[in-house]
């Protein structure tokens, strides 16, 4: 039988898709921040003991588990005049901005006192930015009428998050290591990523405001409330699947950026090779982007995010073959980031995937509360990264101004690939139940297509 073929060019204009993704260019200055230099501003700057830095992260991390479902409920259930998802993408980012400059700036305290400050500060800085996070990825569905729109959308955010994490490889490390006291760089740098973040999301609000305003809203009045029913609904074979998949994939995005800064900065003995690395990972995204949406066509989502999962299983566990040489692992690195676009990148359009299988087939409306089991299932692997990353710190031994051993070092680079060659291994494994296949999508589509024809004529 002859498999049935969709439409392998987006509609929209590029310039619309990558007005719409300078909403991950802006908040992905803040990412990287965090990814890279959170964990070290947490011990050698406010100076907390390992093992408290560490049960503080873990703890945190789970209440921001809890206000991501939060942000979902929200944007489904309380839509604002100015539209349903556009004016939280605001709102999150200004706030997340707000309280980033707060926990990134040093009172002075007790060990007590700083925790307290840092994980109030902290939590609500992620509250904000989980509600812009939930809001931004739920815009792709009202936006999308073929699947090539989902993965195009996407690929044009991811490609400007690359950017984004490119420029970030260029001016990162100097701003943050610019001052006399590192104290100020933080500050600095928090202000700054901050402020791109909220101009990101006010002009991805602007460019996308046709598909997310009163009318929009008048039309489909009936789906304004989503039901607490119609989300628990929501929590089936796909989304378990995906949940679990990305949970664990998702752990490495936490886990290898976090030791990365103590790998460069113990076993190479360079920190500076940190702001290299970043942009030979970047740019390697930004080529890869050119093949995602042609290789997602061609082999399908979900045979290459298994397929290049276990390609950057590889890369990562042949960094212990090689020593200290910065060539080879500069080279390696980049074929991990170029494997990462099939994976990692595709999560958002994976998430709009079950989002419109779940509203069109049965009859569920509940998209923010879908993305916000993603953004959950990412929330999850932060706790699940930053705990094997801080605690194995721990049960290595590691503590500020120590002495550097060849066997910590050992440890810490086994530590940092083995853990993430884990997480990779198990979250293509879990990958293979996934069961939304192109033909099931491509008549999901041909429904979605009708209703928003409608929608145009209002």
């Amino acid at each position: 039988m002859e498999k049935k073929r969709t439409p392998s060019k987006p509609t929209h204009s590029y310039r619309f898709m990558y007005g719409y993704g300078l909403g991950e260019f802006g908040f992905t200055f803040f990412l990287f921040f965090i990814a890279y230099h959170l964990m070290y501003f947490m011990t050698d700057i406010l100076c907390m003991p390992g093992p408290v830095a560490a049960l503080v992260y873990t703890v945190i991390q789970w209440f921001e588990a809890v206000t991501m479902v939060g942000a979902g409920v929200l944007v489904d259930r309380a839509s604002l005049k100015a539209g349903k998802y556009r004016p939280w993408m605001v709102i999150g980012a200004v706030m997340c901005m707000a309280f980033t400059v707060l926990f990134f700036t040093d009172f002075q305290l007790s060990v007590a006192g700083d925790v307290l400050i840092f994980g109030l500060f902290y939590f609500l800085s992620y509250t904000g930015y989980n509600l812009m996070w939930v809001a931004y990825r739920s815009m792709i569905g009202p936006l999308s009428r073929t699947p090539q729109d989902n993965v195009s959308l996407t690929t044009a955010s991811s490609q400007l998050g690359s950017a984004a994490g490119l420029l970030f490889s260029f001016f990162g490390v100097a701003i943050l290591y610019g001052f006399r006291d590192m104290r100020t760089g933080y500050l600095i740098s928090a202000l700054l990523y901050g402020g791109l973040m909220v101009i990101g999301m006010v002009i991805s609000a602007f460019v996308t405001r046709r598909y997310d305003n009163r009318e929009t809203q008048a039309a489909h009045s009936e789906k304004k409330k989503v039901s607490l029913k119609e989300m628990i609904r929501s929590i089936n074979k796909p989304t378990i699947v995906f949940f679990l998949a990305v949970t664990f994939r998702e752990s490495m995005s936490t886990l290898l950026p976090t030791l990365l800064t103590y790998y460069f900065l113990y076993v190479v003995g360079d920190s500076g090779w940190l702001s290299v690395y970043l942009m030979v990972i970047n740019l390697s995204s930004l080529f890869g982007y050119f093949f995602a949406q042609a290789f997602a066509n061609r082999f399908g989502k979900k045979n290459m995010f298994i397929i290049s999962s276990f390609l950057s299983v590889c890369c990562i566990l042949s960094v212990n073959l090689i020593g200290t040489n910065m060539i080879l692992f500069m080279i390696l690195m980049g074929l991990n980031a170029f494997c990462n676009i099939f994976s990692g990148t595709m999560i958002p359009a994976f998430m709009n995937e079950i989002a419109d299988y779940n509203e069109y087939t049965q009859g569920i409306h509940a998209r923010g509360f879908v993305m916000s089991l993603g953004g959950t299932a990412i929330r999850c692997a932060a706790v699940l990264g930053g705990a094997l990353s801080s605690f194995g710190l721990v049960m290595i031994g590691y503590q500020p101004d120590m002495t550097v051993t060849p066997v910590f070092c050992s440890q810490l680079t086994r530590l940092m690939t083995f853990g993430a060659a884990a997480g990779l291994v198990i979250s293509a494994v879990i990958f293979m139940f996934y069961s939304l296949d192109a033909n099931t999508m491509a008549r999901v589509y041909v429904e979605k297509a009708k209703e928003q024809e409608t929608t145009d004529y209002i």
